[in-house]
């Protein structure tokens, strides 16, 4: 079983993956459909001038082994979505949200839950970001304190669109890798239950506690999701009827 999922190869995903190198973890699984491009390099510490236009999960990989020889990192080039989330979740023992949209950061929370992992959430976007852990089963999950996917047009813009201060999506994913190796370490996580929201400009960090939802549509009382329908994009009476 590989130790850590990393969903994501971009700001937060380098910061996870040095972070957890460092740490001691030995095996990741790295997960990306993107590739290098050179207004982000800026923020993605593990991709070099040299690398762009390569898949992100493949430089960052080979970056990561060449300053880590010991870490084994294997690259996966495609989209983290409803048709590869279990299978993937299944082969890991934890699992690290380093996605920049938020379709798959409520596709991540429901698989995660639905495949009993441990997932912790990042997020970054101009001078500010978050973080929270989604426990094994949920309760609470991240779709506990967000409930539902909003539409296109209400959706906050994410760091591609609204820009993001470089160091923001480092500290965050340093963050989650930090979180990731007491769960590989034993330990109970730190994060349940408590959002972490990080203000660059302030230099504050700030923990709103939130409890389980049970209206949740995942690990509440009556889940309307499940392996079967697990797409953030359904709407509540598609997946219920």
């Amino acid at each position: 079983m590989t130790q850590v999922l990393l969903i994501g190869a971009g700001g937060l995903g380098c910061g996870a993956a040095l972070a957890l190198a460092a740490g001691g973890a030995r095996e990741l699984l790295v997960i990306d459909d993107d590739v290098v491009d050179e207004t982000n390099l800026h923020r993605q510490i593990l991709h070099a001038e040299s690398a762009l236009g390569q898949p992100k999960a493949e430089s960052l990989a080979a970056t990561l082994r060449e300053r880590f020889p010991e870490v084994r990192v294997t690259p996966v080039l495609g989209r983290f979505d409803a048709s590869s989330a279990l299978r993937l979740l299944a082969d890991c023992a934890v699992a690290i949200d380093g996605s920049d949209n938020l379709a798959t950061k409520f596709l991540a929370n429901d698989a995660a839950v639905l495949a009993r992992r441990p997932l912790i959430h990042g997020a970054a976007v101009e001078t500010w970001g978050q973080l929270l852990t989604v426990p094994v089963g949920g309760r609470p999950c991240y779709r506990c304190l967000f409930e539902e996917l909003p539409p296109p047009d209400a959706q906050a813009p994410s760091c591609a669109e609204a820009g993001v201060l470089g160091p923001v999506p480092g500290a965050i994913g340093a963050l989650q890798a930090a979180e990731a190796l007491r769960i590989l370490r034993g330990e109970s996580p730190a994060l349940t239950g408590r959002l972490i929201r990080y203000d660059s400009r302030l230099m504050t960090m700030r923990a709103i506690k939130f409890n389980r939802n049970p209206e949740c549509g995942v690990c509440g009382d009556r889940p309307w999701i499940t392996s079967t329908s697990l797409d953030p994009n359904r709407s509540t009476q598609e997946c219920a009827s």
